[in-house]
């Protein structure tokens, strides 16, 4: 949670004060370098792609801003993790559609809608354990010590 909580935040400025498309080719061309990859960068954003991208990277920093919270103190704010996995797969989805309806982006946008559809609920099944395992460690601590 700290990792993507971090990249959230890093992209939301890099959005903000870069651009949308400037952010999108640097993500690009680092996938293309890793995954060894030679297909072009996507094609040129119009300005109202752009803006609108500026308008919601805000909601992704704060959305990054809930996970590094969470995961700093995990006690108090655990229960928030199933609210922000739901997010984080809605987004998903969301790719999913446009995948469905407009076409394939670039690679690296297909393997962002991957993970944005199989880390939500491995997210909520952890979170689930841990629960749970907190419920047994307060139910122990609950019964009377045979050793009195």
């Amino acid at each position: 949670m700290t990792f993507l909580g971090l990249a959230a935040v890093l992209i939301c400025l890099s959005i903000l004060l870069l651009g949308a498309q400037e952010t999108a080719w640097t993500a690009e061309r680092i996938f293309a370098t890793l995954t060894v990859s030679s297909g072009p960068l996507s094609q040129p954003w119009p300005p109202t792609m752009d803006s609108e991208l500026r308008f919601y990277a805000p909601f992704w920093g704060a959305y990054g801003i809930l996970l590094l919270m969470s995961a700093r103190d995990w006690p108090r704010r655990s229960h928030w993790v199933p609210w922000l996995a739901v997010v984080f797969f809605a987004g998903g989805v969301g790719r999913a559609i446009s995948f469905l309806t407009v076409g394939p982006p670039h690679p690296l946008f297909t393997l962002l809608m991957a993970i944005e559809l199989l880390t939500p609920p491995v997210l909520a099944a952890l979170w689930l354990v841990t629960r749970r395992r907190g419920q047994d460690s307060k139910r122990s601590d609950l019964k009377p010590s045979q050793d009195a």
